[in-house]
């Protein structure tokens, strides 16, 4: 292999700024990595050494061949480039590499330098162990089996193992069928059944069949076997997707047929998903269920459903049926709080409010206001020293993020920056916050403002850039600038000309379609696709279109935000026939993403109205009730 080893001496007066170096040039790389063109790397890398991103030329010589490479050829970047994000990278091709070559000590000694091997690695780990006939850690891994979702192949050998010394048994196979039924996952169903020896009632056609007419195969199933138990469980469940009033008679009228727990699985399964269709009956639907096996998010929906409904006995009691652990996070200690409150169990609730109100974040805001405190403009920023951020800018992490960010190899230069943050000091956090303002890596500045415990600087958490352009667009619509700031904020954190997997480009994050439909309303004649990401006519086309959105929706912030991220639509179907608190109304978005997305925004906003005169700064102003649907 090409000699890798050299030794790095550069004077830290350099390492103040990534334009201090005549910089590797990553499009030349680029290419030269997707033509596979090993010599030009190698080339690359010779002419390269001894500059900040020496090891990126490296890196890719070595993963185009990694099937190649010698573990002399690996271990000697791994020790070089060590304690750094990209070996991290490395490391974890090369460990899969090495158990695909079964290396098994090669393996386990990479293994041992991983902080949080994934599931996969874990099990080839336990492969590793099965070669040297070592069965003592073969049992902590039976949790793995316990999803309705396919785990990785290194996993099967390993399943093989349990099952073949009892550890698992029919009955544990025969849940998990039942799980991927439940997570419509029929395919893997089948895959499954083949180790309970129940492929021929599993076949496609009988799938296929109840997908078809749910209904009619239900009536043609006899739950004396356990097969057919599980596709009546698969077809009740379908046919709550379609017809839940229906599905609800038909679990009724099979109960005397069902065990316990069976009819209680059935029961969570069409609450579940009439919950997230906002169906009246499903919490009492819910509340013959149990909420066990499910994960988070589903059992989440336990207390959603009973939001809706504003039952806060039942609320309370779903909280607190949830794990301890689940219980601590501030959405369900807020709602905790919400149901005492709607109990007159006043000081229990004031109790949670007073933790809570240390926060920055929405259930913060929300628990200050509860207690009468209106987030206060006094808060000063913090003036990071200039040593301060001379000597973060010298940190090898933090130079190699610059200097990618240059060339705009933004995923890199976030992973180097997010690297070089690990174990910084609140001061060294603002001072490298301030260091990336300065750069203009507005999101990487967000990030690491947030990351401070006790010393914060709210002008780098909630930045203002472009703000001659934002008044100017937010003006011309009639919009207060707090809320396309709290907008743009989430959207894009200022990357002007940053571009969505989906399309979406731009400060506020235009697609093309939706561009297009605003350049005609506004009677913008130059307009062209291209332009989507210029600064000024991404926020004048953006605003534009919230403005639009928020006229239809007679001003409500929280039905026009929804709408901005999910459709107009949608935003309407999750209204029910009656006026909805909007804080229920929010945290009943069926789309999670959505549902974070209202509350940053909205919590955004409150934070950037300081900035504006006459802009409200409590979260309660921008929380109108929301209308039922017409």
């Amino acid at each position: 292999m090409r000699a890798l080893s050299v030794t790095l001496l550069i004077s830290s007066h350099l390492l103040l700024s990534a334009s201090a170096f005549a910089n590797i040039d990553l499009d030349e790389l680029r290419e030269a990595v997707r033509a596979r063109d090993l010599p030009r790397i190698a080339q690359i890398s010779d002419s390269n050494q001894g500059k900040p991103l020496e090891m990126y030329p490296n890196y890719y010589w070595l993963t185009l061949q990694i099937k190649q490479i010698s573990e002399d050829d690996a271990n000697q970047f791994l020790n070089r480039y060590a304690n750094t994000p990209l070996a991290s990278r490395f490391r974890d091709d090369w460990i899969k590499e090495l158990a695909r070559r079964q290396a098994w000590p090669a393996f386990e000694a990479q293994y041992a330098k991983i902080d949080a091997p994934n599931t996969e690695l874990q099990c080839l780990k336990t492969q590793a162990a099965l070669a040297r006939n070592d069965n003592s850690t073969l049992s902590s891994n039976k949790a793995l089996w316990f999803s309705g979702k396919p785990q990785s192949a290194a996993c099967n050998p390993v399943f093989d193992a349990l099952f073949a010394n009892g550890t698992l048994n029919e009955d544990d196979a025969w849940w998990r069928i039942r799980q991927a039924l439940a997570g419509n996952r029929p395919d893997f169903a089948r895959q499954l059944a083949m180790r309970v020896n129940r492929s021929s009632e599993f076949s496609a056609k009988t799938i296929a069949a109840i997908n078809s007419a749910p209904d009619k195969q239900l009536l043609q199933l006899n739950a004396a076997g356990r097969a057919n138990l599980e596709l009546q469980l698969y077809a009740l469940e379908l046919l709550g997707r379609k017809n839940p009033a229906q599905a609800a008679q038909l679990i009724e009228q099979l109960s005397p047929t069902m065990a316990a727990a069976d009819q209680r699985f059935a029961w969570q399964q069409l609450g579940l998903t009439a919950a997230r269709r906002h169906h009246p009956s499903a919490s009492v639907w819910l509340g013959k269920a149990d909420l066990n096996d499910l994960e988070e998010e589903d059992q989440a929906w336990f207390v959603r459903s009973a939001l809706r409904s504003e039952d806060w006995p039942t609320i309370e009691a779903r909280i607190k049926a949830l794990p301890a652990e689940t219980q601590e996070k501030n959405t369900y200690r807020y709602w905790l709080a919400r149901a005492y409150e709607a109990q007159n169990k006043t000081n229990a609730a004031n109790a949670i409010y007073l933790k809570l109100a240390d926060g920055f974040d929405y259930y913060g805001l929300l628990a200050q206001e509860k207690l009468g405190n209106i987030l206060q403009e006094s808060r000063a920023p913090y003036t990071s020293q200039p040593e301060d951020i001379n000597a973060v800018a010298a940190l090898p992490g933090v130079v190699r993020a610059l200097s990618l960010n240059q060339q705009n190899w933004r995923v890199e230069a976030n992973r180097e920056w997010n690297f070089a943050m690990q174990g910084l000091s609140d001061t060294q956090l603002l001072a490298a916050a301030e260091l990336a303002r300065k750069n203009k890596m507005y999101d990487r500045s967000i990030y690491t403002a947030e990351r401070t415990q006790k010393i914060h600087d709210f002008t780098l958490r909630y930045p203002t850039p472009y703000r001659e352009e934002t008044e100017q667009a937010a003006k011309a619509q009639g919009l207060d600038p707090a809320w396309v700031y709290g907008l743009i904020r989430q959207e894009s954190r200022f990357i002007s000309d940053i571009r969505s997997s989906a399309g979406a480009a731009g400060l506020m994050q235009l697609m093309p379609n939706t561009a297009k439909w605003v350049a005609g309303k506004m009677k913008i004649s130059d307009f062209s696709p291209a332009g989507i990401t210029d600064v000024s006519s991404n926020l004048h086309m953006g605003a534009y279109y919230l403005a639009y959105w928020a006229e239809n929706f007679n001003g409500n912030a929280i039905l026009a935000t929804a709408g901005y991220n999910a459709g107009p639509g949608n935003a309407r179907k999750w209204r029910t026939d009656r006026e909805l608190d909007p804080t229920i109304y929010i945290e009943t978005i069926p789309f999670g993403e959505t549902r974070d997305y209202v509350k940053k925004v909205l919590s955004n906003a409150s934070h950037y109205a300081h900035y504006f005169k006459d802009s409200p700064t409590q979260l309660s102003h921008r929380l109108a009730k929301v209308p039922a649907a017409q």
